[in-house]
């Protein structure tokens, strides 16, 4: 099994990072790290606190959609507009499936206006079929009361957007907004009332009045409903995390080197390459390692903290194959030293990436001959742990050792 011939580069330093693979490197990259008050220069922490404002303006919510994005949503009636309480059949549809939950977070667009039509053809111009710029984090009871979390706008509605996009004010000005007006306490006997004053006058502060004297827009007398996804839980998990590597500047190198990368000072000794002791474990007795293979474990056992090696092949060009022996040869070195293992992360934003590894170690390590195979625990299949995310966790415990299982095993009845 041979990599492609442009699967190592060693002389690639600068790495573009897409947005989800930085955010699941910040949760890597500060375990285990100590405490640096002069680690983080200014321009890297300009850029975390750039990346956590993005972050938090894309979790915002939506704002624009089209006629056929409404089959997503839960038509809200005007009445619940009124009052925050759902009709029963709404109640029903939420709660579908959830036997034991007393509440459930739903996202809500109580504002939704319709691009008007003109002789009964809708207008063109470009213009969102449908503007919802209110949204709002919500919880509903068995008895159907909303009660929100979180007010604010859409961020796909607020400047600054790309040229020509549609938008009804800026983010600055709903900033100030809710820096000043914050969401009132929902516990009171007023609290819908509260909620709905809120709204208005937030909308206001970026366009006085909207949709009022806007040609192009009314509201159609119904709100919007969906249940929450619980990726703004996970969204909010980041937030923290990019507040904690702010206020404690912990001494991170990968996050450096993603956060500023930095070119190596001297050209790589492609030496490295030819030392065969540098590998000093293996996935498979079976098979032997490729030319390419070979390269990239020497490469990755000679790099620094923080340092990033880019591999790249088309599927079936022995990339899983190639991390099994990467993470073997850590092992070794690790018993070597007499130290515990090392902890490998594998994050991706394609859980199928991520289940690949998962599979193959299991496939490798699981069976066997010989005092080292299989493994010493019962029901214990694989050396890696799936975490899935808070939806699909049942679905992955089916297949994968997720971190149920593991509790699961560190218990008194287990052992």
């Amino acid at each position: 099994m041979a990599l492609w011939p442009d699967m190592v580069d060693p002389q690639r330093r600068e790495v573009q990072w897409i947005d989800y693979i930085a955010l699941f490197v910040l949760y890597v990259c500060i375990v285990g790290k100590r405490s640096s008050a002069d680690f983080m220069t200014a321009s890297i922490q300009d850029n975390l606190r750039y990346w956590r404002t993005s972050l938090a303006d894309g979790a915002l919510g939506e704002g624009k959609f089209t006629q056929s994005d409404r089959n997503r949503f839960v038509d809200v009636p005007s009445g619940t507009l009124k009052t925050g309480v759902l009709p029963q059949e709404v109640v029903d549809q939420v709660f579908r499936g959830q036997t034991s939950s007393r509440t459930v977070a739903v996202r809500f667009w109580p504002l939704v206006t319709g691009r008007q039509s003109s002789h009964g053809a809708a207008r063109t111009g470009g213009l969102p079929e449908i503007v919802a710029p209110v949204v709002t984090e919500a919880t509903v009871d068995r008895d159907g009361h909303l009660t929100p979390m979180r007010n604010a706008l859409a961020r796909d509605l607020l400047t600054p957007l790309p040229s020509g996009e549609f938008a009804i004010g800026s983010v600055d000005a709903l900033d100030t907004f809710l820096t000043e007006t914050p969401l009132p306490d929902m516990s009171g006997t007023a609290a819908w009332e509260d909620y709905l004053g809120h709204c208005r006058k937030m909308v206001d502060a970026v366009s006085q009045g909207w949709p009022r004297g806007d040609t192009d827009y009314q509201p159609i007398g119904s709100g919007f409903l969906e249940l929450a996804e619980d990726a703004n839980a996970t969204v909010r998990g980041i937030l923290d995390l990019y507040d904690k590597l702010l206020a404690e500047a912990p001494e991170a190198p990968l996050l450096m080197q993603v956060a500023q990368p930095k070119r190596a000072a001297a050209d790589p000794d492609h030496r490295i390459e030819q030392e065969f002791s540098r590998r000093l474990g293996h996935s498979n007795p079976n098979f032997a390692l490729a030319q390419h293979q070979r390269q990239v474990l020497a490469w990755l056992d000679a790099s620094a903290p923080g340092e990033v090696i880019a591999v790249n092949g088309p599927p079936g060009t022995g990339k899983t194959t190639m991390l099994l022996s990467a993470v073997a040869g850590l092992w070794v070195r690790a018993a070597l030293r007499g130290e515990d293992p090392p902890v490998i992360v594998a994050a991706s934003s394609n859980n199928q990436a991520v289940t690949n590894i998962i599979d193959a170690f299991g496939k490798d390590f699981d069976k066997g001959v010989g005092p080292f195979a299989g493994r010493w625990m019962p029901e214990v299949k694989s050396f890696g742990m799936f975490l899935a995310s808070h939806s699909r966790r049942l679905e992955a415990a089916r297949r994968y050792q997720t971190e149920e299982f593991q509790f699961e095993r560190e218990t008194v009845v287990y052992v």
